[in-house]
């Protein structure tokens, strides 16, 4: 196996350097296709070990680009679906899709590519500490890009294995970007056995080895808990209605999509028993139910008298601001409580500098303004829970109320404006990441799906399908047991950073002298 790398990486050193971006940004893109719902974390540990090869002799500029290459493919190729929002209104936003298309892939490639770089520097074509290296750099972007500019945190690597239940409980530990960290010490591997047999399997052991005994223990642990006498179930309702991104822009729909959610909520199951919470998607209701008393009133009709609906619509207040929020009424049309998003979508929701920029949101047609941030809702009969709108449940460590800790979890959203792509089936995956890494069930409800009640360990109790109408009944367990990462954040990770690049500095120091 030594003899067939070391022949690969002599016939990869007689291309060009040109054939070695186009190789490694069609490495890169298989690499971003193959993100959810594929999930194949095999390919992976081909696909890296390939870009170990390509960069090994290169320096400087040449191994940044070659890096920015392998970035801009598994981007462009992982966040294709982004550009399906401007096809809803294709006239209006023609001018925006070669920014949506390649310009955020071009971005998120440059930041993520530094890492590549970084490692190619501090080690040149020591291959003992540069794949350890590029493992330590990747996750290290991969925290700074979900931090800077707002910060955007998909597509993180550690992503592939949220379908292998014992291996994504390692983010109960340290978070996602530990779990990315974890995920690339194991894809660089391979380059590494190749020439170093014995270390490398050994290092192989230790990291699947304690992964797999913490998850199963955590999986049973829940397991136990959960049947506890004393742990008091909750019954939920999703509502998926699966109307259309363009009939809900359409300002003359508003009735229709209204009767359209209520027979997706009520006309195809009985209560039996009531659920507590009936939960609609993001801006389910398209008016500013708070200051629409008969629309209410109808609402408050269809709704069991221990029932609450947790809906999503858009909020004014007195100053006259517009919010994108969740609000929840009883069965007398009684506004109980409502959250306001506190992380908006940067020209989807608002306009950055926009007396600057002579455009409009995608989204909204003007500037929402942003909530004040996490919020446990405490109301009634319900358990506390933590609500999140849309994108807001990519943010790890910001998707909760230290202060006040909630008991589970609520993630409305509409991916209606993505169609059937890969991006209604990441955002799923990134909302179970959320759930293993606070303890905490999550209940997602999506206009078109997909929706889905999550347990604390990740696992999918019950979901409907995509581009699905309908409603599904779920019993989830309310938990306020804290996690390691809930507890430390995001110290585990920067903690294994400088642990693991003290190493590889000590090794360096020891092999020149």
């Amino acid at each position: 196996m030594h003899n067939f790398l070391s022949k690969t990486q002599t016939k990869i050193q007689t291309l060009q350097y040109w054939q070695k971006l186009l190789a490694v940004f069609l490495a890169g893109a298989l690499t971003g296709w193959v993100q959810a719902p594929l999930s194949i974390w095999v390919l992976p540990f081909v696909t890296f070990t390939f870009l170990l090869l390509v960069t090994a002799p290169l320096k400087g500029p040449q191994a940044y680009w070659v890096g920015w290459f392998f970035c801009f493919g598994y981007f462009l190729f992982g966040l294709y679906w982004i550009a399906n929002a401007l096809f809803v209104d294709i006239g209006q936003f023609w001018w925006a899709l070669p920014f949506a298309i390649a310009g955020l892939p071009s971005l998120l490639a440059f930041i993520q590519a530094i890492g590549v770089w970084a490692a190619q520097q501090w080690c040149g074509e020591n291959g003992r500490q540069r794949a350890f290296m590029l493992a330590l750099m990747w996750a290290l972007m991969e925290w700074v890009r979900g931090h800077v500019f707002t910060g955007f945190p998909w597509l993180l690597v550690g992503q592939f294995w949220v379908d292998v239940d014992w291996a994504r409980q390692v983010a109960a530990v340290g978070g996602i970007y530990f779990l990315s960290l974890w995920s690339m010490l194991l894809f660089v591997l391979p380059s590494y056995i190749f020439s170093y047999r014995r270390t490398g399997i050994l290092v192989l052991l230790i990291l699947t080895g304690s992964a797999f005994f913490y998850g199963e223990y955590r999986l049973t642990r829940m397991a136990q808990l959960a049947a506890q006498e004393e742990a008091t179930p909750l019954k939920i309702r999703m509502v998926q209605p699966n109307i259309d991104q363009s009939l809900k822009l359409n300002p003359g729909a508003r009735d229709e999509i209204i009767t359209r959610t209520m027979q997706a909520a009520y006309n195809s199951n009985p209560f039996s028993p009531a659920p507590q919470a009936i939960i609609w998607p993001e801006t389910a209701v398209p008016y500013r139910l708070e200051d629409d008393q008969t629309l209410r009133e109808i609402l408050a009709r269809t709704l069991p008298p221990e029932s609450l609906l947790i809906t999503g619509s858009i909020r004014k207040n007195t100053e006259g601001d517009y919010f994108n929020s969740v609000i929840v009424m009883d069965s007398q049309g009684v506004v109980l409580g409502h959250y306001d998003k506190a992380h908006l979508v940067p020209f989807g929701e608002y306009i950055p500098f926009h007396k600057y920029l002579p455009f409009d949101p995608v989204a909204s047609g003007k500037d929402f303004s942003a909530g004040a941030g996490a919020k446990t809702l405490s109301l009634l009969q319900l358990p506390p829970f933590a609500p999140m709108i849309c994108y807001e449940v990519i943010f790890p460590g910001a998707v909760v109320d230290e202060n006040n800790r909630p008991h589970w979890m609520i993630n409305v959203t509409n991916d209606g404006w993505y169609g059937l792509s890969h991006g209604p089936y990441q955002h799923l995956d990134i909302a179970r990441i959320r759930a293993v890494e606070e303890g905490l069930p999550l209940v997602r409800v999506a206009n078109t799906g997909i929706s889905a009640a999550i347990d604390q360990t990740g696992k999918i109790i019950e979901k409907i399908p995509l581009n699905t109408m309908g409603m599904k009944d779920a019993t989830i367990i309310p938990t306020a047991l804290p996690t390691i990462y809930n507890v430390v954040g995001d110290k585990v990770f920067f903690l294994a950073i400088l642990g693991i690049f003290l190493l590889l500095d000590q090794l360096r120091r020891s092999k020149k002298q």
